[in-house]
């Protein structure tokens, strides 16, 4: 039976989905701090943007406290960073898509032949149209 801690308000009224569902990748092992947040496999074509450049940006997970990004070159660890997210309504369950603005920094990266990927913790965010 399927984990059914999320809640989905949507046509039908509201019920809990399960994870299953949703298409949730559910956290690897209860111990690991990295992984304490449900993530969604989500693949959003984004700009990151540091202090001193901007890079192209694929996410392949997204969590209430961070993002996993494929990127063709990586920013260091602790690197700080801000991206627009558009959350597609069909994954969400809102009446139309929702813009999210974050800031965050990078807390790990790893090279996967010539894609890097970055692991980002979202320090702040703002949910709305406007930049």
């Amino acid at each position: 039976m399927g984990n059914y801690s999320n809640h989905y308000s949507g046509f039908g009224g509201d019920r809990y989905m399960s994870t299953e569902e949703q298409g949730v990748v559910q956290p690897a092992g209860s111990g690991d701090p990295m992984r304490n947040n449900v993530r969604f496999p989500l693949r959003l074509k984004v700009r990151v943007q540091t202090d001193s450049r901007m890079y192209e940006a694929e996410t392949e997970d997204v969590s209430a406290s961070g993002v996993l990004f494929r990127m063709r070159e990586a920013p260091d660890v602790n690197t700080r960073l801000s991206w627009t997210m558009t959350l597609p309504a069909n994954h969400t369950g809102a009446p139309s898509d929702t813009v999210v603005h974050c800031v965050g920094r990078v807390v790990w990266n790893a090279s996967s032949g010539e894609w890097k990927q970055v692991g980002v913790v979202i320090d702040s965010y703002r949910i709305g149209d406007g930049a």
